[in-house]
């Protein structure tokens, strides 16, 4: 592809997304009512516009941003995922009167792993993102300043976000274990990308400019305090908890190395500072965290945009004057994992095997929002736990503290593959419903998905199984059509309904 830029002028109420563009596109920064930026208080300025769209995505916003997450994500990779007894739901609540969420098409497109619509906001969201804050970097590059400080704050803060924005689209759009497909990558804007290439290059390279950005980031830390009031992304905590997750998913991938684990447990460790007595240990607790009502919880929470938003999936929010879905079931196995004294098995359920109307919100009936939180320290323990597994470490020690939590027994006793299993059973507890956690954990680890279901009078029986296309999204078509350096991800073809 050929990268076409018009040369442009940075602005304060700017871009950024109005419009959606593809990788081809995320360097040309259209103008709206323009202000140059021309001193650090400017770009500090634009930047708190973005943070402030991330952190308090119910505001309107002047920029349109939406959340990280958004609600359309969190009903994909759900739907994705091994979680929810799909072929009984679809007959049982999903497929039945009084459904006012979804209709047969969308169920259709989910569960049939169909959706081409989700993937293609993810590409051109995160791109033009993306195109911002590479602009945003290299005006910082340019500008002078007094203060080394504030410079630091907002510079860590842009790499952050660019790293994760990059990790999150190479963990969704390559196929895991395909050493030569990666992403597309560009770190600058300018005249200088007139006519540059965009192929996507190879896991080892773009984890390369992740890890860049995110040990630039760590640099920074060291010499400069972050502001709460103001940074997100650029606090310690958060950094190191990105670094564990980048090694920990990078360990299986293609680009795998043999220090990958010793460094996902580094930076895993240093995640979980100071959190212990921070961490619920109590169905209300756990609830609280969901709805925003623990201001001490390290985590950072986005609220979803539209009430109702996950309902179709997860829950009628009118369950109570006799809406659909209700009474939605998870898949047996799933629900075997929990014992009744496990502060999880309220909080997911009502009734064994049924989905529980409060859960994933933690309110009383269910906002259904696709509210989510990013950076759990929880995460942070059982990464650990993983990584000294793999790394002859304490696994059980760290596995039986996260299970003390959550009052879920012990792991005493158990090692080598049962042991792993064990791990793997705890994240798929605890992330139940958090944005992609379950369909990467499915994508990294493997396992198979069978479903037999009907849609408009035609019966599908697909079977998903490990390494499957499936776990590597479609790119979109608009990207394919204008950038001829990439082609698309092996399997797709859309169903016509």
């Amino acid at each position: 592809m050929n990268c076409t830029m018009k040369k442009y002028k940075l602005i304060a109420v700017f871009l950024l997304l109005g419009c959606l563009c593809s990788c081809t596109k995320f360097l040309d920064l259209p103008a709206k009512n323009e202000r140059a930026v021309q001193s650090l208080d400017d770009i500090k300025s634009v930047l708190a516009g973005y943070l402030y769209g991330q952190a308090n995505p119910r505001q309107t916003s002047t920029v349109g941003l939406s959340p990280l997450f958004t609600s359309e994500m969190v009903k994909m990779f759900e739907a994705y995922s091994d979680n929810i007894d799909v072929n009984k739901a679809m007959v049982d609540c999903y497929l039945v009167d009084m459904n006012q969420h979804m209709q047969e098409k969308e169920y259709a497109n989910q569960f049939l792993w169909n959706n081409f619509d989700t993937p293609k906001s993810v590409w051109m969201k995160y791109y033009e993102v993306i195109g911002l804050l590479n602009a945003l970097v290299d005006q910082m590059n340019a500008v002078t300043y007094d203060d080394q400080q504030e410079w630091n704050r907002i510079m860590g803060e842009l790499v952050t976000h660019r790293a994760y924005y990059y990790f999150k689209l190479l963990q969704y759009f390559a196929p895991y274990r395909n050493a030569e497909l990666g992403i597309p990558v560009y770190l600058h804007t300018g005249e200088q990308v007139v006519g540059v290439k965009m192929p996507r290059k190879t896991q080892a390279e773009v984890y390369r400019t992740i890890l860049a950005d995110l040990n630039y980031a760590s640099e920074l830390l060291k010499t400069t305090e972050s502001r709460e009031s103001y940074n997100l992304f650029f606090r310690s905590l958060r950094v190191n908890h990105i670094l564990a997750q980048v090694y920990w998913f990078k360990a299986e991938s293609g680009a795998r190395e043999t220090s990958d684990y010793e460094n996902a447990a580094k930076y895993a460790a240093l995640a979980t500072e100071g959190v212990e007595t921070l961490i619920p240990v109590t169905t209300a607790g756990l609830n609280a965290v969901m709805a925003n009502n623990d201001a001490s919880y390290p985590g950072l929470y986005m609220c979803g945009t539209t009430y109702g938003a996950t309902a179709g999936i997860y829950g009628s929010t009118w369950y109570y004057i006799g809406y659909n879905p209700n009474n939605v079931p998870v898949n047996p196995d799933f629900y075997a994992l929990f014992t009744p004294e496990d502060i999880r098995y309220d909080a997911y359920f009502m009734a064994p095997g049924i989905l529980a109307n409060s859960w994933p919100d933690g309110g009383a009936y269910g906002s259904k929002n696709g509210n989510c939180v990013l950076f759990k320290p929880e995460e942070a323990y059982l990464i650990l736990a993983e990584a000294l597994y793999h790394t002859q470490g304490d696994a059980v020690g760290t596995l039986n503290k996260f299970k003390s939590f959550r009052n879920a027994g012990t792991a005493n006793g158990l090692s080598g593959e049962s042991l792993l299993q064990e791990i793997l059973n705890e994240r798929r507890k605890e992330f139940f419903a958090d944005t992609d956690k379950r369909w990467l954990d499915l994508k990294k680890y493997g396992g198979t998905i069978s479903r037999h279901l009907t849609f408009f009078k035609k019966t599908y029986d697909i079977t998903v199984d490990t390494d499957a296309y499936q776990y590597a999204l479609p790119i979109p078509l608009d990207e394919l059509q204008q950038n001829n350096a990439i082609s698309q991800n092996e399997g797709w073809v859309q169903i016509e309904f």
